[in-house]
């Protein structure tokens, strides 16, 4: 077991093989919940957590496997599957996927505060969110500004 403090989860990323740990976990409760193997993720995982891939953008393109597979497994899976994939994260790493959806949200409010995107990550980020609540009618007011910072960065 990894060591529990809060930085770990912040730098997985970084830790390619931390990373692979992780996303294999996810991707062997995603296969048991579907009753099928997903060897494409599989090979990603493998490619982009390869501590001697040679790709300048590798830290980007390791956050965003990180993001992705998180939301896959997020969106796809029931309470339950969740559940059970959440309590063996947390066995095994110290943390779980609830932590960086709160991470997300935390980031999402200090960009609403500062009023502006500044890169491609919070881009993404504050689309996404988009994505996840547009549909819900509580949420108009916070996908409006959302929106409207997300058309802002778009025309620098």
């Amino acid at each position: 077991m990894t060591d529990k403090s809060q930085p770990t989860k912040f730098e997985l990323p970084k830790n390619p093989v931390l990373l692979e740990r992780w996303c294999l976990t996810i991707l062997e409760s995603l296969e048991r919940f579907w009753g099928e193997d997903l060897p494409m993720w599989r090979e990603i995982v493998l490619i982009t957590c390869d501590v001697n891939w040679k790709n300048k953008y590798r830290l980007q393109a390791r956050k965003e496997l990180l993001h992705d597979i998180n939301e896959y497994a997020m969106e796809s899976m029931n309470q339950q599957a969740l559940q059970m994939l959440n309590l063996k994260l947390r066995q095994e790493f110290g943390f779980d996927l609830n932590d960086f959806s709160n991470r997300n949200n935390k980031r999402i409010q200090n960009i609403l505060k500062r009023g502006v995107i500044r890169n491609e990550e919070e881009f993404r980020l504050v689309s996404d969110k988009v994505e996840e609540i547009y549909a819900d009618d509580s949420q108009k007011e916070l996908v409006s500004k959302l929106n409207d910072l997300l058309g802002t960065f778009e025309n620098i």
